[in-house]
């Protein structure tokens, strides 16, 4: 009986991600609301509170599945990405971009919520962000045992400093209208930029 019921829990809580997805992308976050999500998904409002504290929650979690499989991408990615850790964190940069250039307004929205939401909110989210930041971070190890970056320089610093960049461009793309390519080729100018200033004196 209690699988039953848990396998219903899970049934209904995909059902109103599934829902909200469809929503979130049109109309759109802001203009969506939790009876809105419920309708589409076809259950009582309750249950979507049953199931998620707030329409943050839902985005949240639906931002955690697809950094799961951002992840699952870029590792792939890499495996084939050949020539020096610079190059190879363009790679993935760029993998990154046409991954999640469908979900645009998706990002957008996560990122525009991240600014009210609470700091447990916070917390999770950087939880969630926590494996495509650890490929980032790997590649820096990698061009500090290169020589690639002074062996003086603070990889966790650089990491977030790249992190942040590769957040900031889809605000880019966002309002410049720019593809999955032209954000691409901004981030590959930006890691250059950073990767000239953490470079060894020649």
């Amino acid at each position: 009986m209690a699988q039953m019921r848990e396998e219903q829990k899970q049934r209904t809580r995909a059902r109103i991600l599934s829902a909200a997805r469809k929503l979130f992308a049109s109309p759109g976050y802001e203009e969506t609301t939790i009876r809105m999500i419920a309708s589409e998904a076809s259950v009582a409002p309750g249950s979507v509170f049953t199931t998620f504290d707030s329409k943050e929650d839902v985005l949240l979690a639906i931002a955690a599945e697809k950094y799961e499989e951002l992840a699952e991408h870029l590792a792939e990615r890499l495996t084939h990405a050949q020539g020096c850790a610079r190059d190879r964190l363009k790679a993935a940069f760029e993998a990154a971009y046409q991954f999640e250039h469908a979900r645009l307004a998706l990002q957008v929205a996560h990122l525009g919520a991240s600014w009210t939401w609470s700091h447990d909110m916070e917390t999770r989210s950087r939880e969630r962000q926590a494996r495509p930041f650890s490929i980032v971070r790997k590649l820096l190890v990698e061009a500090a045992a290169n020589a690639e970056v002074r062996p003086e320089v603070d990889i966790d610093l650089l990491a977030d400093i790249l992190f942040t960049l590769y957040l900031r461009n889809f605000r880019h793309a966002w309002f410049r209208h720019m593809d999955a390519a032209g954000t691409a080729a901004m981030a590959a100018r930006q890691i250059d930029m950073v990767f000239d200033g953490a470079a060894p004196a020649r």
